[in-house]
């Protein structure tokens, strides 16, 4: 899988930037750029549901907006049932589905992890429904997250690409310290 062409499509500028999620970093993704095109995402999403497949997931839950899209994708691909992870005051809520999903093996996918907020919250969503999360996927993983995800939220993860950056929480972030404005112009958090 040649990774260069998702980071490409991603379109990354670097800077100083607020992610929306609590964190800062230096580098900025379009991320919706990534689903201007769906047919370039196809080599990316069925990957992914090969990396996912050894897990034998019952659903693929992924955090509304991209990730829910690629997400969508995957357990098409699988042909499993998909759960949409919504932004909430809380973190993200998965939605009652008849029957529950108690003992379901659920796999998160999103386009990218950063700080893995999103995808945490909707692990712990998935857990307290009674889930059982198997696996990580992502199109991107940026930094650390790579290691991250295995380590903090003790599932494997999977990413289709990789692109070197860093984030801190935004009360740390070394840029704020050094006087080094908020790029502006991205506005929708990651």
């Amino acid at each position: 899988m040649e990774s260069s062409e998702v980071v490409r499509l991603a379109r990354p500028r670097t800077g100083h930037f607020d992610l929306g999620t609590g964190y800062h970093g230096d580098l900025w993704l379009d991320l919706d750029a990534l689903f201007l095109h769906p047919s370039r995402l196809r080599p990316y999403a069925d990957w992914l549901a090969e990396r996912l497949r050894e897990h034998s997931p019952d659903a693929v839950c992924g955090p509304l907006e991209g990730g829910a899209f690629l997400a969508y994708a995957v357990a098409d691909q699988l042909g499993v049932a998909f759960l949409a992870g919504y932004r909430s005051a809380t973190g993200y809520r998965v939605p009652r589905v008849p029957g529950g999903i108690g003992g379901w093996r659920v796999a998160v996918v999103d386009d990218a992890v950063n700080a893995g907020t999103a995808v945490a919250a909707c692990l712990r969503e998935l857990r307290a429904q009674g889930a059982v999360p198997v696996a990580v996927a992502a199109l991107l993983a940026l930094g650390e997250a790579s290691a991250m995800v295995p380590a903090r939220l003790g599932v494997p993860f999977y990413p289709a690409g990789t692109i070197p950056s860093r984030a801190w929480p935004a009360p740390e972030c070394p840029l704020c310290a050094d006087g080094i404005a908020v790029t502006p112009g991205a506005d929708d958090g990651q």
